[in-house]
């Protein structure tokens, strides 16, 4: 646009350019003096001003992206007077890239559900998620979570976002759900739990936390925690017939928290089997430390009792004793950690049926962590 005043030798103008899809350059000559620049994007009802200058030329960098749109410019000088330009842009700038918030397993849906922080750029049209890595299987999602139905097999994420132009922001690093499993040993008396790492918290993973429940609707208690992927222990107190467990993963950087999918285990049936190996181990080479009788007769003293430790204190050098009794369909009949305390074949005070039972007496030498299996007969 051209605009010649009496009061001018030359011509005045006033020009726009873009560049990159990113910037507009703005140009103008003939006038002196302060200027004040505005700007109407497509959106807007009114121009805004981009502040009073004292040049000739402004780069002006879109704030978001505007796609095949125009931009309208003002450039006021002197007391009254102005000139306007126009500039057709198609943004090339690619939105901000978001992060997974979480991933994570909802029992109640059977769904694993992806959750993203949405990005920072205001012109994003939606979002696409990927599984695996490279991406494969892309689902375009227009909200900030995603679910799929929850299978067997730990499963990566990825998400990027779309701009308006079909502009994709870079990839969020991978995340992934956690695959618990859990397998009571052979002899009933541990536990193992192992899990795939989780990927990609936000701030950084404080701890793993192994949750179990003796119900179903679950109610869940703390096993122990850790930052290890897979850890073994004791089964539960109160664990009958079988039992559920589940691991969260906390944040570092603030409450979040996923889930991994629950897993029920039974206690099998020990009466004829041999205790898987790993933790504890089993004792055989370590010698014979304990009074072991194959059977006791229901009340007929002196033959009426299990005791290791007929003395009721444990052998030198031995610590961390426990002794837990099942019945062959796995359910734990006795525990006691008191080498003085016997099995008189009972379970808290009520009479127990003649049969076979199995013994796992649970010890330390030197702190490695032994076990100890047999068979025990009932009589009556």
């Amino acid at each position: 646009m051209f605009i010649f005043t009496s009061s001018s030798l030359f011509a005045q103008s006033f020009n726009a350019q873009v560049h990159a899809g990113v910037y507009v350059d703005l140009r103008w000559t003939g006038i002196d003096g302060e200027t004040e620049l505005w700007r109407q994007m497509p959106n807007q009802p009114a121009y805004c001003s981009l502040g009073v200058l004292t040049g000739c030329g402004y780069r002006d960098t879109i704030p978001f992206s505007v796609c095949g749109d125009t931009i309208r410019y003002k450039l006021n000088y002197g007391s009254t007077q102005s000139m306007e330009t126009a500039v057709w842009f198609s943004d090339a700038m690619p939105p901000k890239p978001t992060d997974i918030r979480i991933v994570t397993v909802d029992s109640l849906a059977d769904s694993i559900m992806v959750i993203w922080y949405p990005s920072e750029s205001k012109d994003v049209e939606a979002y696409i998620v990927c599984t695996g890595s490279p991406c494969v299987l892309p689902d375009t999602v227009y909200d900030t979570r995603y679910a799929i139905k929850y299978d067997t097999i730990p499963h990566t994420f990825r998400v990027f976002a779309i701009d308006s132009c079909g502009n994709p922001s870079a990839m969020s690093p991978s995340c992934n759900n956690i695959l618990l499993e859990v397998r009571a040993d052979s002899c009933g008396g541990t536990v193992t739990a192992s899990w795939n790492p989780y990927l990609s918290m936000p701030g950084g993973i404080s701890t793993y936390k192994l949750f179990y429940s003796l119900t179903k609707p679950y109610v869940w208690r703390l096993v122990d925690t850790t930052v290890l992927c897979s850890f073994c222990f004791p089964m539960p107190e109160g664990v009958v017939d079988s039992c559920f467990f589940r691991l969260s993963v906390s944040s570092l950087y603030d409450t979040l928290c996923a889930w991994s999918n629950p897993v029920a285990v039974s206690v099998a049936d020990t009466s004829n089997s041999v205790c898987s190996g790993g933790h504890p181990r089993s004792d055989e080479g370590v010698g014979s430390l304990f009074a072991l009788p194959n059977a006791i007769i229901f009340n007929q003293p002196p033959n009426d009792k299990f005791q290791p430790c007929p003395s009721g204190v444990l052998p030198q050098g031995v610590t961390g004793y426990r002794l837990d009794i099942y019945c062959r369909t796995g359910r734990r009949v006795f525990r006691s950690e008191n080498p003085s305390e016997a099995f008189v074949g009972r379970r808290n005070s009520i009479e127990l049926q003649g049969g076979a039972y199995v013994y796992l007496i649970f010890y330390s030498i030197d702190g490695e962590q032994y076990v100890k299996k047999g068979q025990l007969l009932l009589l009556k």
